[in-house]
Order: C-alpha cells, then structure tokens, then sequence
C-alpha cells in the first residue's frame, strides 16, 4: 500500500508540475473570437493532456460563449480526467454527420486515453457543470488496449449533450451518474461496438442510480452491442423520448426498465436483431432484472402494490417502430433450454415487444387510459450496406448472445471492425449505409418520413427538422391525451403541381389524415370511395387557394375493409389506398 501510495504521489505530483510550467497559450492553436482551436498530440510533438490543459488553464476573463474547438483528424489522449469548472462546449471541426460522411479528411477528433512512459491512462470527463460535445470521436481506451469503465460522468442537476458524436467501445456504459436530475440529450450520434468487459450486462450508452431528468435520444444509430444499452432501473425519470433511432444486433435489453417510468415514447425506431439473450428468471442479476423476473420486451410496465404509481399518471406512447429478427435467431431459446446452460430448462425469449404483464396494462384502457401501442412492424429494412453486418455476423451475434447469459462467461462479444487501426480507433469512413428501399417504411414514420435514424435519409433529414418541433408537439399532444399521434405536414414549400400524400396512420381505426398540395388556386374535390367503388364520403368540395391542406376522415360508421381516397383538380387526379382496422 505505501509503494502505491508513494507512486501515486509522484505521478500526482510530476502532472501537477506540467500544469504549472505551461501557460494557456502552450495549447492553444489559434483564438478566433470566443473559440480556442487546441493542439493536439502531434502539434505537442506527441506530448499527451492538452484537452485537459486547456480546460484546466483557461480560468480568467473567460467570455461566456467560449467554445473549445478540435481539428478535424487531430488525436486528444488524456492523462487526467477532464473536469470543467464552468459551463463547456467542446466541438470537432469536422464537416457535415457522421453517417455517409465519405470524407477520410474529416474525422472527428479522437478524445481517448493516454500510454507514457509512466504508464497507461483512460480518462474520460467528469461534468460538474453543464457539458456539450459534438463532431467528437470519444473512447475510453488506449493503444495499450486499456479500457475504462465509462467516459462521461454528470453532478446533479447538469444537462449533458452529445451531438454527432462516434462513441466505440467501453466495458460498463459511455455515461453514468449517482447524482439526480440530470438531463442527457444524444441526437445524431453513431454508437458501435459497446463491449469490453466479460459480462452480459455491460456495453451499453447510460446507467443512473437516482432520479432523472430527462432524456431524449434522437436520430442515433446503436450498432452491435454487447450488454444493457440504457438503464434506467427503477429510477425515474421527469420525460424519456426515443425517436428516430436505430439499434441494429444488440445482444442484450435496449432498456433496462424495471417498469416505473411515467412520461415515455418510444416512436419513429428501428429494432433488428436486438435482445437476442433468453432469460430464465434466475440468473442473479440483482437491480438488472425485472421485479417479478418475467422477461423483459422492448417495452416494461410494473404497477408496485407496495409503491403505487397513479394510473392515470402513467403516459406511454408506442408507435411506428419496426421489430424485426433474423430467421437464423428464432432457436436461441430451444437451444439454451436443450443445453440447459446454469443448469436451466425455463429459458424464454427476449425478443418481444413486451411481456404478458405489460401487455395486459396497455390492454386496459378503463385502469391505464394513456397507455398507448400503435403498429408494430416486422419487416426487414433492405438497407443499402450493412457488410457482413446482418450476414455472417449474426451467427456471431447468436454464438455471443447464447455464451452471454451463461453466470460463469468470460467471452465478450465480437468487435465489428473492417479495418484495424488500433484500439483508440474508430473505423472511418463509417462503413454502413442504413439508408433502404423498403417502400412501406420510407413513409412509416410520424409525418410520412422514413422509419429510423433520419442521417441516412439526408434529404428527408432536412425536411424532418423543419417541422421537427411540430412534431414533437404532436407526439407530446398524443403522449397527454393517450392517443396515437396525428398528421405533422411535411414543411417542404409548396409543389409545382398538385400532390396527394398518403394518409396517415395508416392502416387506421376509425380517424385518418389526409394531405394534399394546391400550387394554384383551384376547385378541389377530395372524395373516399369504398372497395366497389360506391363513394362514401366527400372531405373537399370547393375552392382552394394555393397551399398545402390536411383534412381528417372520420370513418366510425364504417366496416373495416379497404378504402380509395381520389383528389381531383382541372387536369389533375390522383388515387390512395387506405385500409380501415377496427
């Protein structure tokens, strides 16, 4: 203990000295207005920590808008822990996202640890204060290949924000806190690779230990995870909002939710190949496993009779996500209970929506009237490129998932890599592109946009952001009233011609919106007819001055079947298809 002790002392002190002997300006590349531009490891002729020092060093007549910018392709390993003492903004000084990104001159700036002669370090940064990271390329891990436990850790009462961040490997989660009433925003990230430590249960983006804020996660791409991806346990949080994502091959639960939350949505995402580890109720994850040790689905409600939670105080909003699985995973319950792996023949499948608890809440509109699951969708996006990714790797994936769950694992699960330039590396360009062709999922979403992460649509992405308020306004609106969303009208100009959009939702039960295009003033007539051709209902019938409409269709008194909607307008007419589900 005392030769650590001394250790640690010198090496506490030899850093110490490195802060005193330099200035400010020793790290500092340019100053343009409010943002200093850091050197990184190469222009400190590969002398590590600058990140940290310039945080460190910057403490007087600090303006408030300061921003601490990194060079695109530049390299930040630290030795110590990053600890801002006010308000930070850090942000890559790369062009454009992530995702289709095919630029190799503008890879985000890699923050990761250090190896000196001293030793080997992997900080991360610890946000006592409000903390905002973009453009960066983050990890917790050196070219020793030593890995850290996680990167980003929050105080209470913060707000910590990564945007278009790349986030690879760590053995527990990138971000973790025991400090309350956080809130975490992540939007436009590409998290790949979460893994490192032999546990099923680590490799994942969040884990708290006391009531949250909110957190909103949007437009972020979840690529081959090892463990638990979010873990919210039975802590609640003030809001939770999952839209527009992916979550492609994750071994283990997307949610940890013990069933406690209140103020929920899950809309707009794709789930492939995901939760592939069965569960047999007694596999001693204590804290990580549901209270009555059912499985677990992408969706877990509890009502606590010792702790009740007010029904109509629980709010959640399912909708428009797929749910889709390789046919080569269909078996990974049967195998593990014919192996009887821990010496279990009750193994049951994970890969559900949700449990038989869970459903018969949401099920129960008289008690849990704002508990709401839309359409669930099950086919496979046909993406554009995804590798070896739903090939020959979800054998791997399978092999991983069924080892996984076994108490005694030492395995972890494999890393997708396509070129191996070091552990602190991340590949770049990134080598996916899940944009697809499905035709039923390129107007799924909420609004008629495509179902998932939106970065790999970006002509679809520009147009979503537009009226990205007014959709969340919609979905906050459905979230109140226990309903299914309504129509948020794409805001791309006006058309040159006349357009009819698809209604929306669709198949619907018994309301519907219906959207279409005037470019010039004109008599309109929007009409249903049902399957035989017998028109059902007029919706317009009148005259229309340039814009663009929505209308409802009230289709109560109607059997379910399928229906035809015909706009018409001088020379012009178009004709949708809508189904009626009651």
């Amino acid at each position: 203990m005392k030769k650590w002790l001394v250790l640690f002392a010198m090496v506490s002190l030899l850093l110490t000295s490195s802060v005193f002997a330099q200035t400010l300006a020793d790290y500092v590349l340019e100053t343009r207005g409010d943002t200093l531009v850091v050197k990184d490891y190469f222009d400190m002729n590969q002398q590590p920590n600058s990140l940290y020092q310039v945080i460190f060093l910057d403490s007087i007549d600090v303006p408030a808008g300061r921003v601490y910018e990194l060079k695109a392709n530049g390299v930040y390993p630290d030795i110590n822990t990053v600890q801002p003492h006010r308000a930070t903004v850090i942000v890559g000084a790369i062009t454009g996202t992530l995702a289709l990104n095919a630029d190799a001159a503008s890879a985000p700036p890699l923050i990761c640890g250090a190896v000196t002669a001293d030793g080997s370090y992997t900080p991360g940064i610890a946000a006592s204060f409000d903390l905002t990271v973009k453009n960066c390329n983050c990890t917790p891990s050196n070219s020793n290949f030593g890995l850290n436990w996680s990167y980003f850790g929050a105080s209470a009462g913060v707000t910590v924000t990564l945007e278009n961040c790349l986030l690879e490997r760590t053995r527990w989660v990138f971000t973790n806190t025991n400090g309350d009433n956080i809130s975490w925003y992540i939007s436009d990230c590409y998290a790949v690779n979460l893994l490192g430590q032999p546990c099923r249960r680590n490799g994942g983006i969040l884990d708290c230990f006391a009531a949250q804020n909110n957190l909103y996660v949007e437009n972020t791409s979840h690529v081959n995870v090892q463990g638990l991806i979010y873990k919210y346990r039975n802590n609640l949080f003030n809001r939770i909002s999952m839209n527009h994502n992916n979550f492609i091959n994750c071994s283990n639960l997307v949610f940890l939710d013990l069933g406690y939350q209140k103020q929920v949505n899950y809309t707009n995402n794709i789930f492939v190949n995901c939760q592939v580890q069965p569960y047999c109720g007694n596999t001693i994850d204590a804290g990580e496993e549901d209270i009555e040790q059912m499985p677990i689905g992408i969706v877990n409600l509890y009502n606590d009779p010792d702790a009740p939670i007010d029904a109509t105080d629980r709010h959640f909003l399912v909708e428009n996500n797929v749910l889709a699985y390789d046919a080569r995973l269909a078996d990974v319950e049967d195998i593990a209970n014919n192996t009887a792996i821990n010496g279990s023949s009750i193994w049951t499948s994970q890969m559900i929506t949700m449990n038989t608890r869970t459903q018969a809440m949401f099920d129960d509109d008289a008690t849990y009237p704002y508990l709401y699951e839309g359409n669930w969708m099950t086919e496979m996006p046909n993406f554009t490129d995804s590798g070896t990714l739903l090939g020959v790797y979800v054998d791997s994936l399978k092999e991983y998932s069924l080892l996984g769950v076994d108490t005694t694992t030492s395995v972890n699960m494999a890393a997708y890599r396509v070129t191996d330039l070091g552990y602190e590396y991340a590949d770049w360009p990134i080598p996916f592109d899940f944009s697809y062709d499905n035709a039923s999922l390129l107007t799924a979403a909420t609004g008629g946009f495509p179902v998932g992460d939106l970065n790999w649509f970006p002509s679809e992405k520009a147009t979503w952001l537009a009226q990205r308020d007014a959709e969340y306004t919609a979905i906050d609106a459905a979230l109140a009233a226990g309903t299914g969303t309504t129509a948020v009208a794409k805001n791309v100009g006006l058309a040159d011609d006349f357009e009819l959009q698809q209604n929306y939702p669709n198949p619907f039960n018994p309301l519907t919106s219906i959207s279409y295009t005037v470019p010039k003033a004109s008599d309109v007539t929007l009409k249903v007819y049902d399957a035989m051709g017998r028109q059902v209902a007029t919706l317009v019938n009148g005259y229309k001055t340039a814009s663009t409409y929505s209308v409802q269709f009230d289709a109560s008194n109607l059997a379910s079947g399928t229906y035809f909607y015909t706009l018409e307008a001088k020379d012009f007419k178009a004709t949708h298809k809508m189904l009626l589900m009651k």
